[in-house]
């Protein structure tokens, strides 16, 4: 199921088409529709280039917004709107409504969606959010079945894994004379549960990045490949953790710590892992 935003004007439906349609094509990351399509909608897909989800920004030839003869006579339908995937998470659509807030501002449109009580209102990010979060909640009340078939990442978790796969690259060169490791998320899951577990996995010998929300550090050295919980592992060694100025709660453990971690996590003890784990990929989790 999807769910969209309508754009609108007060007073005319006018605008100059092409000035739009020079914004969108104008985003390296938004695919212009098929010029020979006949359809009356024109499609114009947004996909993020490091996180993978898509928007499709549709211009029409017809009236888009359902249950227009309830909205106040002085709002225009502007046969324009954006709809994604209801599931996606609230971190994704703050960046498509990044996208959107621009739109409204450079074209002075107004937006709708069905949960706004018939109102038409300017660009609200608190209430265009919590609009969609509703809805996304009620969908997953309505269709437990589907929601069951992925796992669940707490929101607050999700956003810090999401907005740390965007700084990566950065990271990458930030840190790439001091050979430091920027360390990738790896993802688990158990048979029983929806809880997704959030890992890193260590050579034991790097210098590497410890990401937010990480549960657990795999060590893999060619001898060990053990699963320890983080939480403990900041109970004996947070000392060898310093966090990356400007980057929030990104920490690393520099050259000069390395050896003293992995003394630490060979010698000291650790509670065994109690559950199998298997591999989970990132677009098999939700935040609800």
């Amino acid at each position: 199921m999807d769910f969209s935003y309508y754009f609108l004007k007060e007073g005319s439906s006018s605008y100059i088409k092409t000035e739009l349609i020079t914004y969108l094509v104008a985003n390296p990351n938004i695919i212009p529709p098929d010029k020979n399509s006949k359809s009356l909608d024109r499609v114009y897909t947004y996909k993020h280039p490091i996180l993978g989800f898509e928007a499709y920004f549709v211009m029409s030839d017809r009236n888009v917004i359902p249950h227009l003869d309830r909205i106040p006579a002085q709002y225009f339908d502007i046969h324009f709107y954006v709809h994604f995937n209801v599931l996606l998470s609230n971190y994704a659509v703050e960046l498509i409504l990044d996208i959107i807030e621009d739109i409204t501002k450079r074209f002075k449109f107004l937006t709708y969606n069905l949960s706004f009580s018939n109102d038409v209102i300017p660009f609200k990010r608190p209430v265009m959010i919590k609009a969609f979060d509703s809805w996304k909640k009620a969908y997953a009340a309505r269709n437990p079945e589907i929601v069951s078939k992925y796992c669940y990442l707490d929101p607050l978790a999700y956003s810090s894994v999401l907005n740390y796969m965007q700084k990566q690259m950065r990271l990458e060169l930030t840190l790439e004379d001091q050979k430091v490791k920027v360390s990738r998320y790896v993802f688990y899951k158990t048979e029983k549960s929806r809880t997704a577990f959030v890992a890193i996995e260590w050579d034991g010998e790097s210098a590497f990045v410890l990401p937010p929300a990480v549960d657990i550090l795999v060590l893999k050295d060619g001898k060990n490949n053990k699963f320890i919980s983080l939480v403990e592992i900041m109970n004996k060694a947070k000392k060898l953790f310093t966090i990356i100025d400007g980057y929030g709660d990104i920490s690393l453990v520099d050259s000069t710590n390395v050896k003293k971690l992995y003394k630490v996590l060979t010698k000291e003890k650790f509670a065994p892992l109690s559950v199998k784990l298997e591999i989970l990929d990132l677009k098999n989790i939700l935040d609800i």
